[in-house]
C-alpha cells in the first residue's frame, strides 16, 4: 500500500512494521564522505546508488515491544525508564544484535552507512538533512554545546517523539537523521580507502544524539562502537528495505 506524505517528500510504503511506513529513496549519484571533516570520513566521492526505502523514523519503543512480545526476544535495557521507556521515544539499550533481530523479523535489514548517509544527505551532499545550515533547537533533539550531556533547550531533557521535529526533515521527508539518538548500521567500521581493519568487530553508528555536541551532529559523522554493548541510554535504531 502506498501513501504520500507531506511536501518536499516521496511516496512511502506503510511497510510491515505498525506506524512506521518505509520512505523511498531512488536510484542515481549522490556524495559520500567528504575531504573537510575527521580523517575516517575521508574522501568525498560521487558514487552511483541503489534505490532502497529507511523507516521514516527510528523504531520506538511500543514497535519494539511488539517484536518482543511476538518472538521472546530480550526486552530493550530501558523499556521501564520514566523518560526513555515512553512508547512513542525511540527505542534505546540495544545492541547490535538486537537491532538486526528486529530487522531481520520483518524482513527488513539494518542500513549500510552508504543507504544511512544518502537519505540524511539527499543528492548533494549536505553537512543536515534539512541543508546546509547548521543545526537548531527547532530542528533536532541536541545536547549542551560541550559533549556528551543533554539539555532541554529543544524542549526535551533526553530522547523526543520519534515523529518530532519535522523542520529538521531529509528532501523525502526522514525525520531525526541527526539528533534524537545514534543509530546502529550493519557495516563493520573500517577506512573507506585503504586497508581493512584487521579482526575489526566494532559496527558504526550514525546521526548523534540528544546529548551529543556540534562535532558528532552531522550528516558524516562516524563513531565505531562495540556491537555486544546494549546499556547506552541514546543509541537505537531503524530498518531499510533494500531493491533486488
Amino acid at each position: 500500500m502506498a501513501l504520500f506524505l507531506a511536501s518536499g517528500s516521496l511516496a512511502a510504503d506503510a511497510g510491515p512494521i505498525a506506524g512506521n511506513p518505509l520512505i523511498e529513496i531512488p536510484a542515481g549519484p549522490f556524495v559520500f564522505g567528504r575531504d573537510d571533516g575527521p580523517e575516517n570520513e575521508r574522501p568525498r566521492r560521487v558514487l552511483e546508488g541503489r534505490a532502497f526505502a529507511i523507516n521514516r523514523t527510528e523504531i520506538t519503543n511500543r514497535q519494539y515491544g511488539a517484536f518482543v512480545a511476538a518472538t521472546g526476544h530480550r526486552r530493550a535495557f530501558y523499556a521501564d525508564h520514566p523518560l526513555l521507556g515512553l512508547a512513542d521515544r525511540p527505542v534505546v539499550g540495544v545492541s547490535w544484535g538486537d537491532a538486526d533481530a528486529f530487522c531481520r523479523h520483518y524482513g527488513l535489514a539494518l542500513p549500510s552507512e552508504q543507504q544511512y548517509e544518502r537519505a540524511a544527505r539527499g543528492t548533494e551532499g549536505n553537512a543536515f538533512p534539512w541543508g546546509t545550515r547548521s543545526r537548531g533547537e527547532a530542528r533536532a533533539n541536541i545536547g549542551a554545546a560541550v559533549c556528551c550531556t543533554g539539555d532541554d533547550r529543544d524542549g526535551y531533557p533526553m530522547t523526543a517523539p520519534a515523529g518530532s521535529f519535522n523542520a529538521g526533515a531529509s528532501l523525502e521527508g526522514v525525520l531525526n537523521l541527526v539528533g534524537n539518538v545514534w543509530e546502529w548500521t550493519r557495516d563493520v567500521y573500517a577506512p573507506y580507502i585503504g586497508a581493512s581493519v584487521a579482526g575489526g568487530r566494532h559496527r558504526v553508528l550514525r546521526g548523534g544524539a540528544w546529548n551529543s555536541d556540534a562535532r558528532h551532529l552531522t550528516t558524516t559523522y562516524r563513531l565505531a562502537y562495540d556491537p555486544d554493548f546494549r546499556f547506552a541510554a541514546n543509541g537505537g535504531f531503524r530498518c531499510v528495505r533494500s531493491s533486488p
